[in-house]
């Protein structure tokens, strides 16, 4: 039997008024609209059964409600929930649809909604299924940069010795009817900044805009890799920014796609696992500090209870509940957090999705020893910052404060770092 690919597209843009996600410090709601968001649909069938791979244009997911989405889209394409791999293209200018401590409220009705336009999408991708062949291509590319100097020590700058990913990764889907492209390639979407609040997808959103336009595919979906340490290089700067580094990387894929390598497209496949990694035991130092904290966390709130700028509540009210819920955690609780790894295979290419935000170096490893094997984040939920082991003594905003804004109350140990790694290489060895 042949392979067999269909794809979709449905528009995700929430209400203007939506609480944003990514940044702490935004004054209020979003104001407006830059450019829509998507949720990208990708099917493939083989032998009687499917896998698939959906895109949002989201800052992440929590678990339980990414578990839920795919079970109600692989129920609607014939399939699994563990078939499903569904990626947050993690941009910090759309709607608040984790539960970020200090950025709003997340929208319910918004997230509730998504179920009934993705599984439409899923139905069109399922009724579009046709014959298909497939190429893949991988150039480099100069666009992201190491961050981890930036947001430790030297504002502006970067880490001249940090790793970063080189390359970007293209899947091309080609039918009779049409063609689509799935790019993967690791780098943060924030280059607009907190100050901005209009809805946008970011440089992905201006990729996928480029690749579509320049080669006539249907449909362009972007998978990110393992960004937690990588940013573009300008922040906090205008939609031209936007627009422009978007093309860099867009231009660099088309660039390669005319010259992409047919790929054998022989079976499909799909694993999971679910870990547990192990979490920091908090000092004593870390909850003294905490305790210390709430009178002045108090006094914050209540000075800026009558501003218009939100950010000057929401930010020491986050603080604050997570102080609290710090000194309420009994010091004998269970000291692990929950972590999915979901696997595809679409020929030879593997698909390694982790649920949270992954340190450059997993994906320079995999990629080293492994041909066709992307590293995807974002994938399901979203539990925080994965750091490799040796980046703890650092220290920085990605170790020692971005686990205060997720829902967990503790940071993942370096120890975490071991299953992991074992855990992608079972999910290898699983897929073949």
């Amino acid at each position: 039997m042949t392979l067999q690919a269909g794809w979709a597209a449905v528009e995700i843009t929430p209400p203007v008024g939506t609480d944003m996600g990514g940044y702490w410090g935004r004054s209020g709601p979003s104001l407006g609209i830059h450019d829509p968001l998507y949720g990208r649909v990708l099917v493939f069938e083989l032998h009687g059964q499917r896998v698939g791979v959906v895109s949002l244009d989201l800052v992440g997911l929590g678990a339980h409600v990414a578990q839920q989405l795919c079970e109600r889209i692989s129920a609607r394409i014939d399939s699994s929930p563990e078939t499903l791999l569904l990626c947050a293209t993690h941009t910090h200018s759309g709607p608040l649809s984790l539960s970020f401590r200090g950025m709003g409220e997340v929208p319910v009705e918004y997230v509730e909604g998504l179920a009934p336009m993705l599984i439409e999408a899923a139905r069109q991708a399922v009724d579009g299924l046709a014959p298909c062949h497939l190429t893949t291509t991988s150039v480099d590319v100069e666009m992201a940069i190491n961050r981890r100097a930036q947001l430790r020590t030297l504002p502006g700058g970067r880490d001249p010795a940090g790793l970063v990913p080189r390359q970007a990764h293209a899947l091309q889907i080609a039918t009779d009817a049409g063609s689509a492209v799935l790019v993967h390639y690791a780098c943060h979407p924030v280059i607009l900044g907190g100050a901005n609040r209009l809805l946008s997808a970011d440089w992905p959103g201006s990729m996928v805009g480029h690749i579509e336009q320049a080669t006539g595919a249907e449909l362009a979906m972007f998978i990110n890799g393992a960004c937690g340490d990588l940013n573009p290089p300008l922040g906090n700067a205008d939609f031209d920014v936007v627009q422009q580094l978007g093309m860099v990387v867009g231009r660099a894929v088309v660039e390669g796609l005319s010259g992409s390598q047919p790929m054998l497209a022989d079976a499909i496949g799909a694993t999971h696992e679910r870990i547990d990694l192990p979490l920091m035991d908090p000092p004593s130092a870390l909850r003294t500090a905490a305790g210390a904290s709430i009178d002045s966390l108090k006094l914050a709130i209540k000075k800026a209870a009558f501003s218009d700028d939100l950010s000057l509540r929401r930010v020491p009210e986050a603080r604050l509940a997570w102080a609290r819920e710090l000194l309420s955690l009994p010091r004998e609780a269970m000291r692990h957090q929950s972590f999915a790894i979901k696997a595809l295979r679409i020929g030879k290419l593997r698909l390694i999705g982790l649920e949270g935000e992954i340190f450059a170096r997993y994906q320079i490893d995999l990629e080293q020893h492994h041909e066709l094997a992307w590293l995807c984040g974002y994938v399901g939920g979203c539990v925080g910052y994965i750091p490799t082991a040796d980046e703890y003594d650092r220290g920085g905003y990605e170790i020692d404060d971005a686990y205060k804004v997720y829902p967990s109350v503790l940071m993942v140990s370096p120890d975490a770092e071991t299953l992991v790694r074992a855990s992608i290489e079972r999910a290898l060895a699983t897929l073949g």
